[in-house]
């Protein structure tokens, strides 16, 4: 019996592409955006949706760009520079600093914290 889940890569981009509109409905659900899959649908196509802020449209925006990114890169080293050109991506216009590594200290608030639950 042949085993169905061994996919090649041209199969597995076609299947990332055909899923694009639920991976990236999934992926803002993720995000805490509340958006329906037509209206996910309906942004990706190129149409406004009246009832949503602007950043829940960009944050859409930016995971079909990280995806797009990633399928047109999918024979790219999966390394740390990969990683932070997908985060630019999808924190573009909403973070701070997008596609790089924070490197700042946890302040002893959190650190407090942390170690309460590290336990």
């Amino acid at each position: 019996m042949e085993n169905k889940y061994n996919l090649t890569l041209e199969q597995n981009i076609f299947l990332a592409k055909r899923n694009l509109v639920d991976n990236i409905y999934s992926n803002a659900r993720m995000e805490g955006l509340n958006i329906t899959f037509p209206e996910t649908k309906t942004i990706l196509e190129g149409v406004n949706v009246p009832n949503l802020k602007i950043d829940e449209i960009q944050c859409i925006l930016n995971l079909r760009d990280a995806w797009k990114y990633v399928i047109n890169n999918i024979s790219t080293e999966f390394n740390l520079d990969f990683i932070c050109k997908i985060n630019e991506f999808v924190a573009r216009n909403e973070s701070i600093s997008w596609g790089t590594l924070r490197n700042r200290k946890c302040t002893n608030y959190w650190y407090r914290i942390y170690s309460r639950y590290s336990k």
